[in-house]
């Protein structure tokens, strides 16, 4: 081996020790939350409060998410949320808990949950959520389904978005933003060529610099913080309707 060739694979070792030092930085999280299947309300409140978002769809019916889009406090815009459950008994627990709002529709489709998205227009909505099945497997291959539609002009939430299997799945959509104050994580992503970037990441600053005092289900005191945040540095609602290309 000549010098040459040394040099290259001395620099091929440290561009894969580098990038392994990398990925196990990204991995250092928060201890899991107790309220773990809560970790996303934060988000979901900071984009209630900075977007003005009427239509949801969200894979996966559940306490903690459908009550927080039926919350007019964190979504006074919404009109609609659609839920696409797969457990008929779970449903039946959540409309009880939804009081039976009229604005709350739940279909219950049985596993693969994905084979609903032919009959869907995913324009219709602003913002899609995925928090569905309890095998990882069949959540992955959802959203590997919905990244594949780049036609779709809403903004796409994921739970539990540390998880290696959702992230490679999540691969075709054009950018994102994660959030990991609190773990579970939640991703945060996108199709449309927009410029939503910089207004989700001020959001994650906001999520990151309360985190430690706030619950994650708290929504009056994290609607508060939102309000009192985006107010200071935008005046109001900063980020474009997210419908609508």
């Amino acid at each position: 081996m000549n010098q040459v060739d040394s040099q290259r694979v001395h620099l091929s070792e440290f561009q894969r020790a580098a990038g392994l030092i990398r990925r196990l930085l990204r991995r250092r999280l928060p201890p899991r939350s107790a309220t773990d299947y809560a970790t996303h309300v934060p988000i979901l409140v900071g984009l209630g409060c900075s977007l003005r978002i009427a239509k949801v769809l969200e894979f996966g019916a559940g306490f903690y998410s459908t009550l927080t889009f039926l919350n007019r406090l964190a979504f006074p815009d919404i009109t609609s949320v659609h839920s696409i459950e797969s457990d008929s008994e779970w449903i039946s627990r959540v409309y009880a808990a939804a009081e039976n709002d009229p604005r709350l529709r739940i279909r219950c489709v049985p596993e693969p949950i994905e084979s609903i998205l032919s009959e869907l227009d995913l324009s219709e909505y602003d913002l899609v959520l995925v928090d569905s099945s309890t095998e990882a497997s069949r959540r992955a291959a959802l959203i590997r389904e919905l990244a594949h539609r780049p036609t779709a002009r809403c903004l796409f939430v994921i739970h539990d978005f540390e998880i290696d299997l959702y992230k490679a799945a999540a691969k075709g959509f054009l950018k994102f933003v994660d959030y990991s104050a609190f773990n579970p994580c939640t991703g945060v992503l996108w199709h449309a060529r927009r410029d939503w970037e910089k207004g989700l990441k001020d959001l994650r600053c906001i999520v990151g610099c309360h985190a430690k005092t706030l619950a994650p289900e708290d929504i009056e005191s994290w609607v508060k913080v939102f309000r009192k945040e985006l107010f200071s540095r935008h005046g109001g609602f900063y980020l474009s309707k997210t419908s609508g290309g």
